[in-house]
């Protein structure tokens, strides 16, 4: 088979199975499903992904190398401290904007099929992990020069990543209740993520 067809038809099936994925959950989004989505066979599904947890793998892969790639510019360390800290915020945010379905689908695989999480225990901590290590060392050497209030590293950064994701587990409901355009979630969204960048501020500087 041509390399080139090769590629565009695993790229189908990604795609495809990424939209039922965050569309339906990953416990009813069926191979079935996604073959007929990509335009593909059943069995041509499996020539390029023997079960569909492998497909969960790739795509699960794309999202965390995308957030791992949007930190690296944040990640600076002759940067000024606050100018790190919103920016950080700010690119959590965005890239949840980006990804508006993802934090349900996370919640959905967590709670039917968490046996799907356990092999990225390690690639976690190695990638994931990174981020936060180099975020909580910062903010304790700003705590321990007296630069901002004393706060718990770690739960600093739980707070800013609940702000965040809650946002977009709520975004959907919020949209169907009020009937909310395009145009005024859009403005809704950048509102939020200035206040979030406010509450966490006030948290640090108490202003």
């Amino acid at each position: 088979m041509d390399t080139q067809k090769q590629g565009k038809t695993e790229q189908a099936i990604m795609a495809a199975a990424e939209e039922l994925f965050l569309e339906k959950g990953y416990h009813l989004a069926t191979t079935t499903m996604i073959a007929r989505k990509a335009g593909v066979t059943h069995a041509m599904l499996h020539y390029y992904f023997r079960t569909k947890e492998q497909i969960f793998g790739q795509v699960l892969d794309k999202y965390i190398n995308e957030i791992i790639a949007s930190f690296q510019p944040v990640m600076q360390k002759e940067a000024p401290f606050w100018d790190t800290m919103e920016k950080g915020i700010a690119t959590h945010f965005d890239f949840l904007a980006k990804h508006p379905l993802l934090p349900a689908f996370i919640f959905d695989v967590v709670r039917f099929n968490p046996e799907l999480l356990e092999s990225y225990k390690d690639y976690f901590s190695k990638t994931i992990g990174k981020v936060i290590e180099f975020h909580c060392s910062m903010i304790q050497a700003e705590i321990d020069k007296g630069n901002i209030r004393k706060v718990e590293p770690i739960q600093l950064l739980m707070d800013i990543a609940m702000l965040n994701v809650s946002t977009f587990m709520l975004l959907p409901v919020a949209g169907k209740l009020a009937n909310t355009d395009k145009e005024t979630i859009q403005k809704m969204l950048q509102s939020r993520k200035n206040e979030t960048i406010t509450l966490i501020k006030s948290r640090l500087y108490g202003n």
